[in-house]
């Protein structure tokens, strides 16, 4: 009854004459007027306000961020250097050599070598791993340690300079953290420095997780991935270029609505595809296609997350069923190099699996490459294991001592590690981290 007679006792005004702010004011009981902010006392009576000082409004529009040259610090950082000078150490430049056919042998196993100036360019067109990339941050440049294992990887990989790539299908198995995408990625630097076309997918899981819009082929159960496939046409472009303007189509071909001549460069073959998307799919089966005829420049094909290959995606068909990769036209041609179903005159595909997200990992593989028993009255995916047939597995193995030491000394030189590095801190983490290579890079850059 309180509140309707306060609001019967209301003057009535003319709304013309009153803001929006008085006519609120108006409509609120007295016994609810002297209720205080945290920045000012609100008084009932009508008491005249202070009015409140004016405010330049800003527009809505979307405006250019304008960032000063001294304000870009080194990988990226912005105006953070600038900004917390106190707390911000920038990259240390370490002093190593380059990482090139010449270096990566027996005699150089735990040194850590550069990525060549020459490379460094061509890596900088796709992503680096997540973990990598987060240890390159912090020493400049990149480098990684030469190991055993990289040693002996390259030594198969260069073997099959002159055999079909249906012959060395390698997939690189190992412990989570083990350094599995790192000798992937000496791989692809080692075949870059040795003038081979390398066809690098660092990120596979993105292929399947829907991230990217997909049409259905018409009159076929296929879809395709318009903007992906352009993207990845741009990547092995700018990538291989002054390898690709040396080859040229042996036909004439119709891609979309686009006619490419017979002797076309298939550097000028893939610009069609990252200019027009929706053609993208169709240039690359057609740059494959002449990749896989032609015997001048071996090709490697690596693929780190390689699980995501092997188990239904998360694209969706038309009854609502997780579709399997194999009705994704992109994935689907890489499956036939990797299943060994088509093949490269001179080449290998290598491969590395993935354990960093749980949602990816392919029961199917893990059975077909070995690595896991399952009992026999389980149902396994019979569509998709035909396409883990045949694979070799390269098992990485955790540091050894001696290449746990060179990458201990290479974070020193780096400053990363908090406490004064001497042998009992490197046995302590060493040992600590049972030789992981992802657990060491914790212990010594994070104190953990």
């Amino acid at each position: 009854m309180a509140h309707r007679a306060a609001f019967q006792m209301t003057p009535l005004l003319n709304r013309s004459s009153m803001t929006l702010t008085s006519r609120v004011r108006a409509m609120v009981p007295a016994q609810y007027a002297n209720y205080v902010t945290a920045s000012a006392v609100v008084y009932a009576g009508g008491k005249a306000r202070k009015a409140a000082p004016k405010v330049k409004q800003q527009s809505n529009s979307f405006r250019k961020k304008k960032v000063d040259d001294e304000d870009k610090g080194e990988g990226g950082s912005g105006g953070a250097a600038r900004l917390n000078e106190k707390y911000y150490k920038p990259p240390t430049p370490v002093k190593v050599e380059e990482f090139i056919p010449s270096t990566a042998t027996k005699e150089n196993v735990g040194k850590v070598l550069g990525f060549p100036t020459s490379v460094v360019p061509a890596l900088s067109q796709t992503t680096y791993p997540t973990l990598l990339n987060e240890q390159f941050d912090l020493i400049k440049p990149a480098a990684l340690v030469v190991r055993e294992s990289t040693v002996s990887l390259l030594e198969k990989i260069d073997a099959s300079m002159k055999t079909p790539s249906s012959q060395t299908r390698l997939v690189l198995t190992g412990d989570a953290g083990a350094g599995k995408s790192a000798m992937l990625l000496q791989t692809v630097s080692h075949c870059l420095s040795a003038g081979w076309a390398v066809i690098y997918i660092p990120k596979a899981s993105t292929w399947m997780n829907s991230s990217y819009a997909y049409n259905t082929v018409p009159h076929s159960t296929s879809f395709v991935q318009p903007l992906l496939a352009s993207t990845l046409v741009g990547q092995i472009h700018n990538v291989n270029k002054s390898v690709l303007s040396k080859l040229v189509t042996s036909e004439m071909v119709k891609v979309g609505r686009h006619d490419v001549e017979k002797g076309t460069s298939l550097s000028a073959l893939l610009e069609v595809g990252v200019k027009d998307q929706f053609a993208a799919q169709e240039v690359m089966e057609v740059f494959m296609k002449e990749m896989r005829a032609q015997k001048e420049i071996p090709t490697l094909i690596a693929v780190d997350e390689v699980n995501s290959f092997f188990r239904p995606t998360q694209y969706l068909r038309q009854d609502g069923k997780e579709m399997d990769p194999e009705h994704l036209k992109l994935p689907k041609l890489f499956l036939d190099y990797i299943s060994g179903k088509s093949s490269l005159n001179h080449g290998a595909v290598v491969a590395a699996t993935s354990d960093s997200l749980m949602i990816n990992k392919s029961e199917v593989l893990e059975v077909a490459l070995g690595t896991k028993v399952v009992s026999p009255y389980k149902s396994l995916s019979q569509t998709i294991m035909p396409w883990a047939t045949g694979l070799t597995t390269v098992q990485v193995p955790n540091y050894t001592r001696e290449e746990a030491k060179g990458v201990f000394d290479y974070y020193k030189k780096g400053n990363i590690i908090f406490d004064a590095a001497s042998e009992p801190l490197f046995l302590n983490k060493f040992i600590s981290s049972n030789g992981n290579p992802r657990k060491f890079f914790t212990a010594c850059a994070k104190g953990i």
